[in-house]
């Protein structure tokens, strides 16, 4: 039958073609069918720009935003990282492999030769970028025989381990090919750093000392030859060294982070939110409690003012809502802080990796003693320096100003020394609250460092039940605990079912989905969780 039919198909496009030939050639009739507003070739130019536009940190603000304790919600359906009610946005998926992967196959191909070295290291720092993201929230993946196409669809998952090293190798390979002699990275095509290849090899060692110092619970040997391998190849320490995605307030230009937060939850000034988030009793109160300057920066509360509402940002009247919040809308809701205007604005930057990381990672190794060129006080001085100054990257939107002075960034620090006197453990805890409130925004990364070190320490038995006791909230499906990773697409017990079944068992996991979502990365080992029941 479809060879009778494509015989028939064939034959009337003769009699089409022989009916037209007298008046009409064959490319003129091609060109017919021709978009003449369309792209027909691949241009590499474009192709980079859009992988860097989808290289930013992942962002979650329902499930991770909630579960690291910055937003609360008195709602249920919203609440999965607040209440753990439900699992969506827990269920993680396999969209490396078709996206940023399969862009940068394809985009690698149009570049070969050796005057594109810059190019395809680049494109290899942002492949890793990407990956590395992907696997500290799923576990094992495939990875040795991903992206081989018809060759294998049914690869082999990868420890994470044996991932995390290839990744750390193939990192610096791709940073020792850099040639400052050979042409840039792409140019103005480059949204980060128009094409400067010394900023990209900052950009690429600072990943390394980001994956090496995940390394630091299991494997602390190698950990800190990685971490001292990147200081000695130049991470990340000046203000002009952040990778970040500018927005403009114009249609098609817009933050998109922001755009899914106004429509899907702070829609208008005042009055009952979308999924009823405040910032969080947690958040605040650590803020007001350490004279934080960023405080009046991202946060606003709503003052009822006759029919309408007024922004007011002084520390003082700033309160957030207490974590696992009932199902009922406070009455007084509109006495809670909430993003503000600047942190809400659609011009609003995304900070894919700055100097601020950088400076906390380096304070921690220089508290472990390694060896990479400064003090852990110094570094962590500077890691607040710099994550205070970043703010000034965002828009002015009154009454909000990122602009945040010396003296104010002088008096923080003169408030809240670091305790160079202190056990590790405390120092370790010291660095990692301020990770917590620099980092924010990047949900991800504020996760898995949370996953690593244990701090800050959450409460998640924050309801209160009709007896008085402060228990996890009912319905909830963790156990009233935080996830600790995402589960499988479920599409790989179909398409990929024996080695995925491997990777479970492998990794002491079971295919419960409770028990999936506490099961812990490789990195993640050591005493304690992160979590208290303790009030």
């Amino acid at each position: 039958m479809k060879k009778t039919l494509f015989k028939m198909i064939y034959a009337a496009g003769a009699i089409v073609l022989t009916l037209v030939a007298p008046s009409c050639d064959t490319e003129a009739l091609t060109d017919l069918n021709r978009n003449p507003n369309a792209i027909e070739t691949n241009i590499p130019e474009y192709s980079f720009t859009a992988l860097v536009l989808g290289s930013g940190p992942g962002q979650n603000y329902r499930a991770l935003g909630q579960g690291m304790q910055y937003f609360s919600s008195y709602k249920e359906v919203p609440a999965t990282g607040d209440k753990f009610y439900n699992f969506s946005g827990t269920a993680g998926d396999f969209g490396v492999y078709t996206g940023q992967w399969n862009r940068i196959v394809n985009l690698v191909a149009m570049i070969p030769g050796p005057e594109n070295v810059n190019k395809r290291a680049a494109c290899e720092i942002l492949r890793i970028l990407d990956f590395h993201q992907a696997t500290d929230g799923l576990g094992d993946m495939p990875y040795a025989e991903a992206m081989k196409g018809l060759d294998n669809l049914k690869p082999k998952y990868d420890t994470q381990r044996s991932i995390y090293i290839a990744m750390l190798n193939e990192l610096d390979a791709a940073l020792k090919s850099m040639d400052a002699s050979k042409p840039n990275v792409f140019g103005n095509a480059d949204p980060y750093f128009k094409g400067d290849v010394a900023k990209w090899k900052k950009f690429g060692y600072t990943l390394m000392l980001r994956l090496g110092m995940r390394m630091s619970q299991v494997d602390a040997a190698n950990s800190k030859i990685w971490v001292e391998k990147a200081v000695s190849g130049g991470v990340m320490t000046a203000f002009s060294d952040i990778a970040y995605i500018r927005y403009a307030n114009v249609t098609g230009q817009m933050n998109p982070r922001v755009g899914g937060m106004i429509s899907g939850d702070f829609a208008a000034p005042g009055g009952d939110n979308v999924e009823g988030s405040k910032w969080t009793t947690r958040f605040i109160d650590h803020l007001k409690n350490t004279q934080d300057p960023r405080l009046p920066v991202i946060s606003v509360v709503w003052v009822p003012s006759g029919n309408s509402f007024t922004a007011n940002n002084t520390s003082a009247i700033q309160r957030g809502m207490k974590e696992g919040a009932v199902n009922t809308r406070p009455s007084d809701f509109d006495s809670y802080s909430e993003p503000s205007l600047l942190y809400l604005d659609r011009a609003a930057p995304i900070i894919t990796i700055g100097s601020a990381e950088s400076f906390l990672i380096l304070a921690e190794a220089a508290a472990r003693g390694w060896n990479v060129g400064t003090t852990a006080q110094a570094a962590y001085t500077d890691a607040v320096r710099q994550a205070m100054a970043q703010w000034a990257l965002w828009p002015t939107v009154a009454p909000h100003s990122g602009t945040i002075t010396t003296a104010q960034v002088d008096a923080y620090l003169a408030a809240n020394p670091y305790p160079s006197a202190g056990t590790f453990a405390q120092q370790l805890e010291f660095i990692a609250t301020q990770h917590w409130v620099s980092m924010l925004g990047d949900d991800y990364e504020v996760w898995s460092n949370w996953r690593r070190v244990k701090y800050p320490v959450f409460n998640y038995a924050n309801w209160t039940n009709t007896a008085g006791q402060k228990v996890s909230y009912p319905g909830n499906v963790t156990a009233g605990k935080m996830f600790r990773r995402f589960s499988y697409p479920l599409t790989e017990l179909n398409v990929n079912p024996t080695n995925y079944l491997d990777a479970i068992k492998r990794q002491n996991f079971t295919e419960q989905t409770v028990d999936l979502l506490q099961g812990r990365m490789w990195w993640d080992v050591g005493p304690g969780t992160g979590q208290s029941n303790v009030n």
